[in-house]
């Protein structure tokens, strides 16, 4: 069913469950991700390499776990940027969606020169043909919207599954059913090699990432995006080790030979040793490549795009990006299909498409990690809050008060395999990529603070700096009612629902709001972290008045700026309220809003 929007600020809810699954799981590229991923599995794990994915995709489904309790508490889009933002800060929000933007857009891009390099080998065409080949129905989809993207992916995967549970069936009988247990004690391997191996199987079932920014546009998406972020990773994770047993055990039973300089080892086996099937398989598996690019496309691309429309939204970006045709965030979507399709272009002009997949696959997947990290993160600041209320209410014993931090404690798991595997990642491979990695971060973290400083947006910012005292000398005679801006007020009834609250507040991003009695006065400061910790049945059935309630501090109607801004500093606060001559709360102001407009005097007098 069509949901629609909560607010200016999200989309329509149109995605099932089945749209946002097979959308994802067609963004890990499945088949594709076999020739590539699985091909540096194999050769580093030989045939211990289902053992080793097995492994990669336990691993990668405790970050996934972690992005399944958040899902439940953060609904709108921007994914990982809006958990970051609401439960850390704003300025780590910024730099996880600026890193997100990074990892989704060069994801894409590694399958794109992934699948080029595959096609130009098989079938022979110009990298150019190949290029537009792939290029022009992805950006297509991605201009029409993510319904109709959704659609295509649902029927692609299909056939796509199809192909390899053939492949799978086809290489038993190849074998004459023979099959082995792989088995490290008798298959010996290196340690360095084992791990090496858990890193490239790690890369394989990644397609979830792209679940969470289009939360926005899921109906039922505290449901809906867990579901389908355990299902992508388990259905393919799964369907990858059954792939790469079937190839390891074709290998060791028909004792076949990979040369060592074949950059296409197993669509090499493909065509060599299935038979009379080969031929058709091989050209079969190239052809499915361009469809894994495509769906690779439209998966990271609409989620990169999400998280640009978010983020132009809370103004972490220009607000232009937030802008809507017919309920599609066009802005947006047009800024990520114009970077897809440059960016490419530009680094297959100085490097093959085989070095740039490489390339662009090595960081990205760094980038992956650092946004898993932060999620993490994310959930640990939650989880020891919810921890701190259950344990504080009764005395438990240790069995109990584990379970009361069991988030925290698969967030820790989670932000310390990511963290160890970063570390590792960056450590071994080629220095210039890391050097890459790092100025994106670097240059992020600059922007976030000329933002801060310049724009003066950032929603955490009170550092009332020299600059700062001159501006509010030069604002004595604006009041607090001229910087307020009446479409961000945030005032809830103590006798309102939670689950109305809640929606009110996620759905403009902003983490407070002020609490009024019945006759508009202000009684307290309600924070969504707080609601965020009950029990889904509470939030359902609670309302306000059964909430612990933060001080709040209030402003009059007719203070000047520079009185708001010396509240906000001296009280540690956030949000004012705003009283009349009654003491009635007529609106209220936050950090933001008076640095928007303490931002816009500035340019006002430069001008």
């Amino acid at each position: 069913m069509t949901e629609t929007p909560t607010s200016s600020g999200e989309l329509t809810r149109h995605l099932t469950f089945k749209d946002v699954f097979f959308l994802s799981f067609g963004g890990m590229s499945p088949l594709l991700s076999i020739l590539t991923y699985a091909a540096f599995a194999i050769t580093l794990a030989g045939y211990d390499a289902p053992i080793v994915m097995i492994i990669g995709m336990f691993l990668v489904l405790v970050n996934g776990l972690s992005v399944t309790q958040l899902s439940k508490r953060f609904s709108s889009s921007g994914g990982y940027y809006t958990y970051a933002f609401l439960a850390l800060s704003a300025r780590i929000g910024f730099d996880t969606g600026w890193m997100y933007i990074f990892y989704s857009i060069l994801y894409a891009l590694a399958y794109l020169t992934g699948a080029i390099f595959i096609i130009v080998t098989v079938l022979g065409i110009s990298e150019y043909y190949a290029f537009l080949l792939i290029m022009v129905p992805s950006i297509t989809f991605l201009v029409i919207g993510i319904k109709l993207s959704a659609k295509y992916a649902l029927y692609a995967v299909a056939i796509e599954i199809s192909l390899m549970a053939l492949i799978v069936i086809l290489s038993f009988v190849m074998t004459r059913g023979a099959a082995y247990i792989p088995n490290p004690a008798v298959y010996h391997i290196s340690g360095g090699d084992f791990a090496l191996g858990i890193l490239f199987a790690m890369g394989i079932p990644t397609g979830y990432g792209s679940i969470a920014p289009v939360s926005g546009e899921i109906s039922n998406p505290k449901k809906v995006v867990g579901k389908s972020v355990i299902s992508v990773i388990l259905i393919g994770g799964t369907l990858a080790t059954l792939m790469i047993y079937a190839f390891a055990n074709l290998i060791l039973q028909n004792h076949i030979l990979i040369p060592t300089s074949d950059k296409l080892p197993v669509i090499g086996i493909i065509l060599n040793n299935f038979g009379k099937y080969g031929i058709y398989l091989y050209y079969a598996v190239a052809i499915a490549t361009i469809n894994d690019a495509i769906l690779a496309l439209l998966s990271f691309g609409s989620a990169a795009s999400r998280t640009f429309f978010r983020m132009g939204f809370d103004r972490s970006f220009p607000p232009i990006f937030a802008k809507k045709v017919k309920d599609n965030p066009i802005v947006a979507t047009g800024a990520v299909s114009a970077i897809m399709v440059v960016l490419p272009l530009l680094i297959m002009h100085y490097i093959s498409v085989e070095t740039a997949f490489i390339f662009l696959g090595t960081i990205a997947a760094l980038g992956g990690l650092f946004i898993h990290v932060s999620a993490n993160f994310s959930l640990i600041r939650i989880g020891l809050r919810r921890g701190r209320r259950i344990i504080s209410r009764t005395k438990k014993g240790i069995y109990t008060y584990l379970v009361d931090f069991k988030e925290v404690i698969l967030a820790l798991v989670g932000a310390i395999i990511s963290s160890i595997v970063l570390v590792y990642s960056a450590y071994s491979t080629v220095s210039w990529y890391t050097s890459l990695f790092l100025i994106w971060i670097v240059v992020g973290f600059i922007l976030s603070e000329v933002k801060a400083i310049a724009m003066k947006t950032s929603d955490d910012m009170m550092d009332i700096s020299k600059e700062g005292r001159i501006l509010a000398e030069n604002l004595m005679n604006i009041k607090v009612m001229d910087a307020r801006i009446p479409g961000l007020d945030m005032i809830v009834g103590i006798n309102d629902s939670l689950k109305v609250v809640l929606e009110k507040l996620l759905s403009k991003n902003v983490p407070y709001a002020i609490v009024v009695d019945d006759n508009m006065k202000p009684i307290g400061t309600l924070y969504v972290i707080d609601v965020l910790l009950l029990p889904k049945d509470a939030i359902e059935r609670g309302k306000v008045n059964q909430m612990h309630l933060e001080k709040v501090v209030s402003v009059n109607i007719n203070d000047d700026v520079t009185d708001a801004v010396r509240v906000l500093k001296e009280n540690n606060v956030n949000i004012l309220s705003i009283l009349d001559g009654a003491g009635k709360c007529t609106g209220t102001l936050t950090e933001r809003e008076v640095l928007l407009k303490l931002g816009s005097n500035e340019k006002a007098s430069v001008d």
